[in-house]
């Protein structure tokens, strides 16, 4: 497995973005398309697969998001930040409504994507350069502002209620409460 730890300076730490969901209200965006990149995915290995269409960088694409996102940040247009990694969207989304103890309400069919066939797909493909952003409604139009031409979508609203609700065409397709997400999430450390 290949690891990278990179140490930075951080020029203001309360320009620092976490990944927990802040405030009931804020706007979810999705940066970033989701493609069928199943292969080597943690999906796929749950059900004893491999696959052989795994995640490629889109460079020119993830750098102008990279950019774009990091002027968002300095601004302060962003109230939290996760990267979809492993296990894909829907567990970034997870992990960022569960880490900021509330839930959230997510339209699947505002997910940018290309050639996604199945929900699976889309909730559990390892598509690189995605993230999961939170913004207060206040900061709504300069975010969108600075996001253009980055890939950047809005898909949902953070709520008070602790249930991670995803629908796609009005079929609510996951609905959970978070606590009992997380309890999923740390049940492989639970030894």
């Amino acid at each position: 497995t290949l690891l990278f730890s990179v140490v930075s300076r951080v020029d203001d730490v309360e320009k620092a973005v976490t990944m927990d969901v802040k405030r009931p209200g804020d706007l979810v965006y999705i940066l970033g398309t989701t493609y069928p990149e199943m292969g080597a995915s943690e999906y796929y290995a749950m059900l004893g697969f491999v696959g052989n269409s795994v995640p490629r960088v889109r460079f020119e694409e993830a750098k102008r998001r990279y950019v774009s996102l990091a002027r968002a940040m300095s601004q302060g247009l962003v109230a939290s930040c996760h990267d979809c990694s492993d296990g894909g969207l829907g567990v970034a989304l997870a992990e960022s409504a569960f880490s900021g103890d509330l839930g959230m309400v997510v339209d699947l069919a505002a997910i940018p994507s290309q050639r996604i066939e199945t929900r699976d797909q889309l909730l559990f493909s390892e598509s690189q350069s995605r993230f999961v952003v939170t913004v207060s409604q206040g900061h709504q139009k300069a975010f969108e502002e600075v996001m253009a031409g980055a890939g950047a979508a809005l898909v949902g609203r953070v709520t008070q209620n602790r249930r991670l609700v995803m629908e796609d065409k009005g079929e609510k397709v996951v609905e959970a409460e978070i606590k009992e997400l997380k309890k999923a999430w740390k049940r492989p450390l639970n030894w």
